[in-house]
């Protein structure tokens, strides 16, 4: 059920709005617009209308072949573009007790962290799918409240995170494996703690990150994360089979010191051999450039705003990117983010799927903005705006095995869908022009979006 102990008008009017409707969403029929598939090959499909009934699309093609449902929603489409929600394949989802561990604030209630609240961001920048690179058992329902369809958000894929001894977040956020039988085990238990993934991190050795590797494809997971050990010559003997996706480009940049431009060439071959995507953060480091140069920037950025309240105070008061500055810290970051640009350009050179992540809520990232950000920043690093939308609809559902469900705009195929008043092929930040997000068959227009974010950052400002 949508939540019911209401506090406040403001909020009371935010949730009534935000729980999904009981029931199937009503019929949708777009009209004359254009559709970009986003299936291999693909042209925009333009002029063309799209039916959506029972949650799926049912009708893709010529208005005149077309039958509107009895009932229908009708929009309008013409100088309109509907493609594939986008999928943030890097995020960190929040749950009471990590807000706890985050802020070290242990009086924080129960319920402090609201699902729906949370997810609203990303919906509202049309993002229909999620990747929680640090899942928890609290992850864990979240995705099936989602699923279910009692709240409404982005479908949530779960990775659990195996770490060295002692790892480098508390338990709960991790597992930690000392040894290659302790690193199978932690895997086993994944599987049956119904996690989807395994994400591997930096202070694994060798030996455990093989049996880790080797034991969840031997249980059909995949695996991502880190590459583990870093400054230590080894980069070349993690890229092993089962081991599918790195976390972020900068994995690559901390393996020397300071990044060695002269090895990105060798880096790729060595993914392309092992057929290892990217996840690329770009936006990650930047950001944290930004505020180790101008703190002051934070206060000015209203996309923040929408973080929960305590979540916000420690981005201002006790940001760990603002603490022990010096002008060494300050252009090792720039050199990672030079690295990391180069690296994604050989990366996508090179037809290795590059996807779209963001790493938030790192401070500085905000929930859902910051996936149009890192758009931008996979463009000024050459990628073409095909390769960046191919990223963030249709590879990363290869990547998660979710396909047949959802990444492309066909038949059958359920309606997660975003609908743009620009193209954007032609300008990658026309991502940011969302006339409607779709989401699970249910049509939400820019104004209720407007409307629903503008409530939850007045209410975050009363606490």
């Amino acid at each position: 059920m949508c939540r019911g102990s209401l506090v406040g008008a403001a909020l009371g009017t935010l949730l009534s709005a935000a729980c999904p409707a009981s029931g199937t969403p009503p019929s949708l029929v777009v009209e004359n617009v254009t559709v970009l598939p986003m299936t291999p090959d693909s042209a925009p499909l333009r002029n063309v209308t799209v039916i959506v009934e029972s949650r799926r699309i049912a009708w893709l093609g010529d208005p005149a072949g077309s039958r509107a449902p009895r009932g229908a929603r009708k929009v309008d489409g013409r100088g309109k573009y509907l493609l594939p929600g986008f999928t943030d394949m890097h995020m960190h989802l929040l749950n009471d007790r990590l807000m706890r561990l985050w802020t070290g604030n242990k009086s924080l209630p129960d319920g402090y962290v609201k699902l729906d609240e949370l997810l609203l961001p990303y919906v509202a920048n049309g993002i229909t799918q999620v990747f929680n690179l640090s899942a928890m058992s609290e992850t864990i329902g979240q995705r099936n409240e989602v699923n279910s369809g009692r709240v409404l958000g982005p479908h949530i894929a779960t990775a659990a995170l195996i770490d060295g001894s002692p790892p480098t977040w508390p338990q709960g956020m991790s597992r930690s494996a000392a040894t290659p039988g302790d690193g199978r085990q932690a895997v086993r238990d994944a599987a049956a703690d119904d996690y989807e993934f395994i994400k591997v991190y930096s202070k694994l050795n060798l030996d455990t990150f093989t049996a880790i590797v080797d034991e969840a494809r031997k249980l059909n997971m995949r695996v991502v994360g880190h590459i583990p050990q870093r400054e230590k010559g080894l980069t070349e003997k993690f890229f092993q089979p089962g081991f599918d996706l790195v976390a972020h480009a900068e994995e690559f940049a901390q393996h020397t010191n300071p990044p060695a431009h002269e090895a990105i060439s060798h880096y790729v071959e060595m993914a392309r051999r092992n057929q290892t995507w990217l996840i690329a953060t770009l936006t990650l480091d930047e950001r944290i450039l930004e505020q180790m140069r101008d703190p002051k920037s934070l206060r000015t950025r209203s996309e923040l705003r929408h973080l929960l309240p305590d979540e916000y105070r420690l981005l201002l008061n006790d940001n760990p990117y603002q603490k022990g500055l010096d002008d060494e810290r300050i252009a090792y970051v720039q050199r990672i983010v030079d690295f990391n640009r180069e690296l994604v350009r050989a990366y996508a050179a090179a037809g290795i799927p590059v996807l779209t992540g963001t790493d938030s809520p790192v401070p500085g990232l905000a929930p859902g903005f910051s996936l149009h950000d890192e758009f931008e920043s996979l463009a000024r690093a050459g990628m073409s705006n095909l390769q960046i939308l191919e990223g963030t609809t249709r590879h990363p559902a290869e990547w998660l095995g979710t396909l047949e469900d959802r990444g492309t705009i066909e038949i059958g195929k359920r309606a997660d869908l975003v609908l743009l008043d620009a193209d954007p092929l032609e300008r990658i930040g026309n991502t940011r022009s969302i006339a409607a997000v779709i989401i699970d068959g249910q049509y939400i227009n820019r104004a209720e979006l407007d409307r629903r974010m503008r409530v939850l950052a007045e209410r975050n400002e009363l606490q």
